[in-house]
């Protein structure tokens, strides 16, 4: 009798676009978390809210201009401001 182990294989998908993530489209390794916590209606913090994508070269890519260009078009706050809330 012999045996043969056949070792798991993971295989990910990226959650923009829905490719398989290989070696030609995943050289970055492109993964983004969002830590956020979910609100109750009183604006609690009652769970978390975190969202852990996998993403191609492509898509990370695309996010991270997204993020560039949402940054870019915020209204600046002063020091003065972010102090009013302590």
């Amino acid at each position: 009798m012999s045996t043969k182990t056949i070792p798991a294989q993971i295989i990910k998908t990226c959650d923009g676009c829905g490719v398989t993530i290989d070696a030609q489209n995943s050289r970055q390794e492109g993964k983004l978390t969002l830590n956020a916590h979910a609100l109750d209606m009183h604006g609690h913090a009652c769970a978390d809210a975190t969202r852990k994508l996998d993403l191609c070269d492509s898509c990370l890519y695309k996010v991270g201009r997204a993020i560039d260009v949402a940054l870019a078009a915020a209204p600046p706050t002063s020091s003065a401001d972010s102090r009013k809330g302590e």
